[in-house]
């Protein structure tokens, strides 16, 4: 099972940020999960944990602590994290995880008119798998543009606080949401 596999069974994707969302994870209909949090003495451990609850998971290697910024620690990832991919801001991370066979998504802060364009060119750059959108809410277009030459699933992250922001998302083009709200990961959209 992938990654666009297990956001269309459930569009919801639970971004975890502690202990405590370890927990909740467990019990909830999520498929797919963004691990934020951890380090790299205790990280096999933790994505072990969560795929034995049956779950996908992802690192986000910019926010996991004890790693470098190089190929070297995409390759240790591979090897003894064993996540089924990587997400991050930095473009070279990506390029660097793609090489090492991760699957990689492209996390893209759009606050502007002109960050469209520069997450166009370090997609084209970064040939990442998917792409996550922060924040969440923008408008339809930006969808549209990011998948104008770029066929991979679009991800909306950060500031959905409500049911209609995520439904927003969702209407505009993301084709999941991300979300660290326990109470929103097994609501169907």
């Amino acid at each position: 099972m992938g990654f666009q596999d297990g956001v269309r069974r459930h569009s919801v994707i639970a971004a975890l940020k502690n202990e405590q969302d370890m927990k909740r994870l467990e019990c909830s209909k999520v498929e797919v999960c963004f691990l934020l949090f951890g380090e790299i003495n205790t990280l096999h451990q933790t994505v072990n944990r969560i795929r034995r609850m049956g779950k996908q998971v992802y690192l986000h290697v910019d926010l996991a602590q004890g790693f470098g910024n190089d190929r070297a620690a995409l390759k240790y990832i591979r090897k003894e994290i064993e996540p089924d991919g990587v997400l991050s801001t930095r473009t070279h991370l990506i390029r660097f995880a793609r090489e090492e066979g991760l699957f990689t998504i492209q996390r893209l802060f759009i606050p502007d008119t002109m960050s469209v364009e520069t997450g166009k060119h370090l997609l084209k750059q970064s040939k990442a798998d998917a792409v996550e959108v922060m924040p969440g809410v923008v408008p339809a277009w930006v969808y549209k543009e990011l998948r104008r030459n770029h066929d991979i699933p679009i991800v909306a992250g950060g500031l959905l606080h409500g049911l209609g922001d995520i439904k927003s998302a969702l209407e505009n083009g993301a084709d999941a949401i991300s979300v660290s709200n326990g109470e929103i990961w097994d609501l169907t959209f």
